[in-house]
């Protein structure tokens, strides 16, 4: 007898395999020769999920599935699984694996799709799983008697003994960061999860398993997976997911070593009036450089050496077209007086006075008044702005 949840009946000390073994091949298709692989987009910005390879893109074939998925409430958990296939694999060969997998499901036991809502491989390549979208709460099949209101993702590979690259946890992390975070969901709290029933599960239909929000096959089944040696590295995956709106660790490591970087460090880094980055180092005019923060930018070149600039004062200067304006590039950083905020630049200096809220530019001995603000009480925070989109050098 098949089971609905999980579509075949493992192997048990009382029922091991050994008798009407049944061995399905499936070869998964061959990259063309010559195929160069590129290797995922890095993240580089807060809250940024990894790039996601579509159905159509790794070659789904949409009428081995049934026609219409079928949907639950919203996202309550995400159940970690691997596939336990080789580890032996190139970057090219990830896309024919998931197809083999697709087959498999949806061929031989007859499951309405694969089974997982996504698949992360070891070069940290995310594959769409389930068909109807991965920001809607499409019911999957990969967790007989947990399958309702949960986002399962398999790690492609067998993690028995092996652990799974680094990529793959931070891959896996960043992913369930992103779709937990759609339905509110806390990766690092506790739920209270009902289960469908199942002989192959250890709760009984109508048992309520408190769980963690990310949690693992084998907490609920009669399975080993995700593997020894993935179960492992479960805290890491939750703590990489609570930290999905934090600065991702790729942008941080292109940042180092620079000036940029370093004065952001002296500065305070993340408790620093800038905030945490959200772009890496790009060339600015003449020979610049800048990078984005979540409250303003600093700007380096050989002759004005690092410099932030935030609040009021940057939303002035971009309206003034950025470095490529009348005032050039910061020479300073901000200088708090009594009644304003100076900030010297390679040709004149803005001001943001305290108490009006308004910006001057000062070129040349001519004061022009740049943007007006509302004071709001005794003074207007510098901070207090909306983000300008710099513009490609």
């Amino acid at each position: 007898m098949l089971d609905s949840g999980l579509g075949y009946r493992p192997a048990t000390k009382e029922q091991p395999f050994g008798q009407n073994i049944s061995a399905i091949l499936i070869s998964p298709p061959q990259a063309p020769p010559g195929t160069q692989w590129t290797p995922p987009t890095a993240v580089t910005m807060a809250g940024q999920p990894p790039a996601i390879i579509s159905r159509a893109e790794w070659g789904a074939d949409e009428s081995l599935r049934c026609e219409t998925p079928e949907y639950d409430r919203g996202v309550r958990a995400a159940v970690v699984h691997h596939t336990a296939g080789s580890n032996d694999y190139s970057p090219l060969e990830s896309a024919g694996i998931v197809k083999a997998i697709y087959t498999y499901h949806s061929k031989t036991l007859g499951w309405c799709d694969i089974a997982y809502n996504a698949l992360v491989d070891k070069y940290g390549q995310v594959f769409e799983g389930s068909a109807g979208g991965l920001t809607k709460p499409v019911e999957g099949f990969h967790t007989g008697g947990f399958n309702r209101n949960t986002w399962g993702v398999a790690m492609i590979g067998n993690f028995d003994d092996v652990a799974p690259t680094p990529i793959q946890i931070r891959t896996v992390g960043r992913l369930l960061g992103w779709r937990l975070g759609m339905d509110d969901v806390d990766p690092r709290s506790m739920v209270d999860l009902q289960s469908a029933g199942s002989s192959y599960t250890t709760f009984p239909g109508g048992a309520i398993a408190r769980l963690p929000a990310i949690f693992t096959h084998r907490d609920v089944g009669n399975t080993d997976c995700p593997g020894n040696a993935a179960y492992a590295v479960m805290d890491e995956i939750r703590d990489i997911a609570a930290h999905f709106n934090d600065p991702p660790e790729e942008l941080i490591k292109a940042l180092e070593g620079g000036a940029i970087y370093q004065r952001w460090q002296a500065l305070g880094g993340m408790n620093s009036a800038l905030g945490a980055p959200t772009s890496p180092e790009a060339d600015a005019a003449d020979g610049a450089r800048y990078a984005t923060f979540a409250k303003g930018a600093m700007y380096w070149s050989p002759v004005t050496d690092a410099q932030p600039i935030t609040g009021a004062i940057y939303e002035a200067w971009a309206s003034q077209s950025y470095e490529r304006g009348p005032l050039g590039l910061p020479t300073s950083a901000e200088i708090q007086e009594p009644l304003q905020i100076t900030q010297n630049f390679q040709h004149g200096t803005l001001n943001f006075e305290r108490l009006t809220g308004n910006v001057t530019e000062v070129v040349d001995g001519i004061t022009t008044p740049l943007a007006t603000r509302p004071p709001s009480g005794p003074t207007v925070p510098p901070e207090h702005f909306t983000l300008p989109t710099h513009p490609i050098t």
